[in-house]
């Protein structure tokens, strides 16, 4: 059986190799392998600042993320803020925030007349999964969230985490 196999391979040989000399490229030299380069698929690591703002009752309190370097842009991933006030209380009525370099964005707010009342942290913006951070307006500029103004024996603090980038 074996001598009937190499009685059809020495022909075939021959033909192949006829072949690849009357018809360039149809036998395709074999290289030697090269290893293949592992490249791990990982995120790049963000490192997020937090920051917070808190200023005195009947005060506005503004939060600043700073001005980000060589045309970057500041990501805001989370932004919250709580509202405490002092033993006298006040209602606060429709109250609207500010903000610049975020898009005109804002945050309105009213709650009851109560003596020593906290409204608790409340989130207003967070990251979600592949949705990512929230990216400011305009690159190489600081980012600010102002509280309204007004708000008679409350303080207002701001809470949030960012990073810069492209």
């Amino acid at each position: 059986m074996i001598r009937r196999i190499s009685r059809y391979l020495l022909p075939a040989a021959v033909v192949a190799v006829l072949l690849a000399a009357l018809v360039p490229g149809i036998v395709k030299p074999v290289l030697a392998r090269q290893a293949p380069t592992i490249v791990q698929g990982t995120t790049p690591a963000i490192t997020l600042v937090a920051i917070s703002a808190t200023a005195a009752v009947n005060t506005q309190t503004t939060l600043t993320i700073p001005a980000p370097a060589g045309g970057l842009y500041n990501y805001v991933c989370t932004l919250a803020y709580q509202i405490g006030n002092d033993n006298t209380g006040a209602a606060i009525s429709n109250a609207v925030s500010t903000s610049t370099n975020f898009n005109a964005f804002a945050v309105k707010v009213s709650k009851i007349n109560a003596a020593s009342n906290d409204s608790g942290v409340l989130m207003v913006l967070q990251g979600q999964g592949t949705a990512g951070c929230a990216k400011s307006t305009a690159p190489g500029t600081a980012t600010t969230f102002v509280s309204p103004a007004g708000l008679t024996h409350d303080m207002w603090t701001w809470y949030a985490t960012y990073f810069q980038g492209p």
